[in-house]
């Protein structure tokens, strides 16, 4: 079996999970075996879900291989066993309550996720939403592992990590949108008025993030936390009229998500 079968194609959906969970262990200044299994099984439960996406996009083709379908089966129920099996200790040593909400909470988002593979819109905005929105609550479950509970700052730590990618989504997509008209984007107002959408949001990302924190009782000052995406958005609107390459712009974004994630937690 190649990792290729069992990795995910959106390489992105990695930080998604893991930014915020070293997020929530490091805002709750804790690292222990505990929360080393949390992350273990959280990550056989990311790839078990992969492969029901996988098994279901076969399920939609006519003609497809069986036998592929059928290594996607077996791998979907051996992940989703193995991550079980790794989660139970977690369970039995913390308190299950907030680990089994969050735990229902993010079956919300994987089960839209199969309505839009069906519907063959997994790849549209609204599927790109639903990741980060699903995949950012490993941060309050570390948190909640952590401390015992979960409160109004495992909240806002999934709020703030979720509108980060949410942000990062919006921009690949303008980047992505810009290579089909660069010839378009010459004038600095046609550039303006190309990414004023995303700008927009991005503003209103900002807002959402302050009250976040200031409910979350979080210091403002992880506000700055977002500052050097925000300043990547203004560099990359004044170039949209040159061809962004895919490769660095996924490389800054990592990048990016690891500087978030370290700031978040000296500043929180």
């Amino acid at each position: 079996m190649s990792l290729k079968r069992l990795l995910p194609r959106e390489h992105g959906t990695w930080g998604m999970l893991l930014v915020p969970w070293a997020i929530g262990v490091g805002v709750a200044r804790r690292l222990a075996w505990p929360d080393l299994l949390l992350l273990a099984a959280m990550l056989l439960l990311f790839l078990a879900h992969n492969q029901l996406l996988v098994w279901l996009r076969l399920r939609l083709v006519p003609a497809s291989d069986p036998d592929a379908r059928a290594r996607a089966r077996g791998l979907l129920l051996l992940l989703t066993a193995a991550g079980g099996v790794v989660l139970l200790p977690v369970l039995a040593r913390a308190r299950p309550a907030p680990l089994l909400a969050l735990g229902a909470l993010a079956a919300v988002p994987a089960a839209a996720s199969l309505y839009l593979v069906y519907r063959r819109l997994d790849h549209a905005l609204a599927g790109q939403i639903l990741a980060p929105a699903g995949l950012a609550l490993s941060a309050p479950a570390a948190y909640a592992l952590a401390r015992g509970a979960l409160d109004r700052t495992g909240a806002a730590l999934w709020a703030i990590s979720f509108l980060f990618f949410l942000g990062a989504v919006l921009y690949v997509r303008l980047k992505i949108d810009a290579l089909k008209r660069t010839a378009a984007l010459a004038a600095p107002a046609a550039r303006l008025g190309f990414a004023a959408p995303t700008l927009g949001m991005e503003l209103a990302i900002l807002g959402a993030v302050l009250i976040a924190l200031r409910v979350g009782g979080l210091s403002p000052w992880t506000v700055l936390a977002f500052v050097p995406t925000a300043a990547q958005t203004l560099v990359g609107v004044a170039r949209l009229d040159r061809p962004a390459r895919l490769k660095r712009v996924g490389i800054l974004a990592t990048a990016h998500a690891i500087a978030f994630a370290l700031l978040v937690i000296w500043l929180a």
